[in-house]
């Protein structure tokens, strides 16, 4: 642990844990999804502190490796966007709502479950957010959720359920 905390006085050591989860697709799933969770641990206790280029550059991949082809990495990633919105706002991340209402149409199941995902933890764990934003962005949420009652893949409809 104390490790950890040591390697956190560098501020790429975090782009290395995301990219590690996001970008090295051939290493292991248990590496990677370590990587990942190291580096929500990191944001849960610095979040705060991390450079504005970090932040960005965590939002953007995390956001392209909803898809992933590994159901623990789009959990893993899930997991992160989420932590991500607790230590900061929704409105500190405007368009994620937005890019994942998006990914929930899309052909490829994985981004479908991965947005699902995603969205599900956002609203376990920042309910209070997603009722008080100016936006409402229940009210469109909601519906689309409903239309994936009847989804021929079953993970998906037990995502909309959820």
């Amino acid at each position: 642990q104390a490790r950890l905390e040591s390697l956190n006085q560098y501020t790429d050591f975090n782009k290395y844990l995301v990219y590690i989860l996001t970008k090295l697709i051939d290493e292991q799933e248990a590496t990677r999804s370590l990587s990942g969770l190291i580096l929500k641990n990191n944001a849960k206790s610095h979040y705060e502190k991390f450079p504005d280029d970090v932040r960005l550059y965590i939002k953007q991949e995390c956001l392209s490796a909803l898809g992933d082809r590994s159901p623990l990495i789009r959990a893993t990633v899930g997991i992160l966007i989420t932590t991500i919105v607790t230590k900061g706002s929704l409105e500190q991340w405007p368009s994620l709502l937005e890019h994942l209402y998006t990914c929930l149409d899309s052909p490829n199941i994985n981004l479908c479950e991965g947005a699902f995902g995603a969205l599900q933890k956002i609203c376990q764990d920042s309910a209070d957010q997603l009722e008080n934003a100016p936006s409402q962005p229940l009210n469109v949420l909601i519906p689309k959720f409903i239309q994936f009652f009847l989804h021929s893949q079953p993970k998906i409809r037990s995502h909309a359920i959820a």
